[in-house]
């Protein structure tokens, strides 16, 4: 399985951050990812950040790849099973190694995207799914029965990884609670008020973090201090 591989390559390589590299300015973004990626395991973007970038997805993969493992797409695919295979068939075939999805269409069209990955994966490597328990985002919805249902869905249909809040703890902690076997990435540590240490002793695995190293006077050594932080709290 690709949460396997991702695992794997965290202890191999010392690290369990995720950059999210929400730049608009490509030549920036691509500095950052230099200055930082002997930190990252992988790198976060949103599928409209080539077309902003005026470079092709399958380009902008290639060019991550050579500093870091893994390019997860972070799509948050919420469509019917049809529609959500023929995208994930899209950018699985650019060289994503893995995409985010929500549950609430149901588990059908969580599948769709398992499906396309499996098929995608055949003689090139692992692809994986993400499922999105809970936002990060002042007074979204994922109210806690919500977020207990998507993580069952998401244990029931052994996804390689849960998406659920690093900056809201209590919420965090019943979702890992709901799927104990499924590993959690969590956003929102770092500029949206997320504490590293509280998140990893929460049930966070993978940091995703974004702006605080992106904002950075030295990206770097950001990258490293939060790198080390998660480290920490994990005993890698």
């Amino acid at each position: 399985m690709f949460r396997d591989a991702f695992e794997s390559k965290a202890v191999e390589r010392g690290t369990r951050l995720v950059l999210a590299l929400d730049e608009k300015d490509y030549k920036k973004a691509f500095q950052v990812l230099k200055a930082t990626s002997k930190y990252l395991l992988a790198v976060k973007i949103h599928p409209e950040m080539p077309l902003i970038w005026n470079k092709k997805h399958s380009r902008v993969v290639a060019k991550f790849k050579e500093q870091v493992p893994f390019v997860i797409l972070d799509a948050k695919l919420a469509d019917i099973g049809a529609s959500n295979a023929f995208k994930s068939d899209y950018y699985f075939s650019r060289g994503y190694d893995a995409i985010i999805c929500h549950g609430f269409p149901g588990k059908e069209s969580v599948q769709a995207v398992q499906a396309s990955a499996q098929q995608a994966a055949a003689g090139k490597g692992e692809k994986g799914v993400f499922l999105l328990c809970a936002m990060t985002s002042p007074g979204h919805l994922f109210s806690e029965e919500t977020a207990e249902k998507l993580a069952k869905m998401a244990e029931e249909l052994n996804v390689d990884c849960i998406i659920a809040p690093g900056n809201q703890y209590d919420l965090l902690a019943k979702i890992h609670s709901f799927a104990p076997n499924i590993p959690i990435a969590s956003p929102g540590i770092g500029t949206q008020g997320g504490d590293t240490k509280k998140a990893a002793e929460s049930g966070t695995r993978y940091a995703i973090v974004g702006r605080s190293i992106l904002q950075a006077g030295k990206p770097g050594l950001e990258a490293r201090r939060t790198r080390n932080e998660v480290n920490e709290v994990l005993k890698q």
